[in-house]
């Protein structure tokens, strides 16, 4: 998720810098590319998180083949059944959620990494 989110958002602001000529970002603009690229993990994410959740809750009878045997098996059968967007069921309250904080935790690190590069804090 981090990963996904970090990636994103640092191609956004390296596109955002190069495109305005700028070298910060106003922090309006931190704060959007935050949020966009908050949203971003959450939606490389959520078909695993909705795989893993079905094979949780499912009831294993002995002897009897359990609906879904694992995370590519899964995946098929929730495609084929409930369409592939079942696979992102639950996004829109996760990104409602997720994305608001991803904006202000990315505005913040640029705002503390610009003010600690003033002061020359790490050389």
């Amino acid at each position: 998720n981090q990963a996904v989110n970090f990636t994103t958002y640092n191609a956004m602001k390296r596109k955002a810098l190069e495109s305005q000529q700028l070298s910060e970002l106003p922090s309006y603009q931190s704060l959007l590319i935050g949020g966009i690229s908050g949203g971003f993990g959450p939606l490389c994410n959520n078909p695993l998180d909705v795989v893993k959740t079905r094979l949780q809750k499912q009831v294993v009878v002995e002897g009897k083949q359990p609906k879904y045997t694992g995370l590519a098996q899964a995946c098929m059968v929730i495609a084929k059944e409930e369409g592939m967007l079942a696979l992102w069921k639950g996004i829109t309250p996760r990104l409602l959620r997720i994305m608001p904080g991803q904006a202000i935790t990315f505005t913040t690190y640029e705002f503390v990494t610009y003010h600690m590069n003033q002061r020359k804090v790490f050389g």
